[in-house]
Formats: structure tokens, C-alpha cells, sequence
């Protein structure tokens, strides 16, 4: 068996290390196994080993400087450690590329940089076109009702988490975000808490953390309308 795909067997069986160790050993038996570099980053990465993952992805790039799998792991690395500045200039270089593949898959990592950027309207170009490409990915059409809340569409977001709820009416996120857009578009209370409970129902931790991210958003946008009456008020004053 190639060990690449036996590395991602070990992992998907929960064997994190295992899988990681396998690489190291296939990368110290062939150096110019790319697809190993390229894999064995991507564990790293999703073992949050951020510094580990780099190190992997630098010494292969020095191999082969214009792989495009390798310039989209670094976009990934860099997303996961929450730079999502330095992540779009890799995921544009592939969206520029000539792999149809790897493409399609920057054009969505490009819309959520936009998105953690809060730049919603240029996420939006790009999910839509991946929305074109693929009109069964439900992970896009849950970005796309992202998109729209961010800037208050709220019926056009609500179309989208319903079209995500065809698709898979017990995906946990998809729950939340309708009865949060039911809220936003002040429906009556019964229209929308019964999303919000089967979302908790399905995945109690994942609920309490989407709340809290709501009270801390909540929060932030509190504060910084208090200091901008307050500058008002200052200004009046002096």
C-alpha cells in the first residue's frame, strides 16, 4: 500500500502520531516523495503543530519552489495560525494556477480570508463562484449565508442555511445560524428557538461556543458604539 494513503488510513482511524511518524520515515527513505511533504504538513497542521508543519513546508519548497500543493498547504498553515493575510497571497498564487482541483478549493479558502478579514463583499465573488462550480457543497452554501449576515441580508441568509438544511437537516451549524437569522429577522420566538435547541441537542459544546462567540461579538460592538457616542458627546463639550 502507498504509504500516503496508509498514513491517511491511520489518521482517519485516530492515530494522529502514527500517521505522522510514518511520513517522517517515508520522507527519510525517498526525499523526493513531494506528495509526502505535502501530507505530512497537512498532519502537523491538524495536530496544531504550526512550527513543526513550516519547517516540512520550507524544505520542500526549496525543492520544488512552483508545486502548487505545497504553496496551498503553506495557505492552510498560515489559516490555522490565524493569518489570514499572509494565507490569501498562497491560495491566490493556486487560484492563479493551472490545477483545476486545488483550484477550486482556493477559490473557497480565498472567500473565508475575506470573510475572517471582514471583507464579506469580496468573499462573496469568490463563494459564488465556487457556488457555480459546486452547487451540492454544503460547506460553501453555509459561507455564502455567512456572507449575507455580515452584511444584513438576513432574508438572503436565511435562503441559504434553508437550502443547507435540505441538504443536511442535522448539521448542528446550519440549526444555529437559521434560528439566529429567525432572531435577526425578529420572527416570532416559536419560528426559530426550536433550530437553536436542536442544534444544542446534536452538539452541546459546539452550541455553548457558538453562544459565547455571539456574547463576545455582542460585547465588542457594545463597547465600540459607547466610545463613539462618547467622542460625540467630547466633541459637543469641547
Amino acid at each position: 500500500m502507498n504509504q500516503n494513503h496508509k498514513a491517511f488510513q491511520l489518521w482517519e482511524n485516530g492515530q494522529l502520531n502514527e500517521a505522522i511518524q510514518l511520513l517522517f520515515k517515508e520522507i527519510e527513505k525517498n526525499s523526493e516523495n513531494s506528495d509526502a511533504y505535502c501530507n505530512l504538513a497537512s498532519l502537523l497542521i491538524l495536530a496544531k503543530k504550526y512550527e513543526d508543519a513550516q519547517v516540512v513546508l520550507e524544505t520542500a519548497l526549496k525543492k520544488y519552489p512552483k508545486q502548487l500543493e505545497l504553496l496551498y498547504a503553506f495557505g492552510n498553515l498560515y489559516y490555522h495560525k490565524n493569518n489570514a493575510i499572509k494565507a490569501l497571497d498562497y491560495f491566490i498564487k493556486v487560484f492563479n494556477g493551472n490545477e483545476v482541483r486545488l483550484k477550486e478549493d482556493a477559490t473557497i479558502m480565498i472567500g473565508q480570508c475575506y470573510l475572517v478579514l471582514n471583507n464579506p463583499k469580496k468573499a462573496l465573488v469568490y463563494l459564488l463562484l465556487a457556488h457555480e462550480n459546486n452547487k451540492k457543497d454544503n460547506s460553501v452554501i453555509l459561507l455564502l449565508g455567512d456572507c449575507m449576515m455580515q452584511i444584513s441580508y438576513f432574508n438572503e441568509a436565511k435562503n441559504y442555511y434553508i437550502k443547507s438544511l435540505k441538504l443536511s437537516p442535522d448539521n448542528d451549524e446550519a440549526l444555529f445560524k437559521r434560528g439566529l437569522v429567525g432572531a435577526a429577522l425578529k420572527e416570532k420566538s416559536e419560528n426559530f428557538t426550536s433550530f437553536f435547541e436542536k442544534s444544542k441537542e446534536l452538539d452541546p459544546k459546539k452550541y455553548e461556543e457558538r453562544l459565547y462567540q455571539l456574547k463576545e461579538i455582542e460585547s465588542f460592538i457594545f463597547s465600540q458604539n459607547n466610545n463613539i457616542k462618547k467622542e460625540t458627546y467630547d466633541r459637543r463639550d469641547g
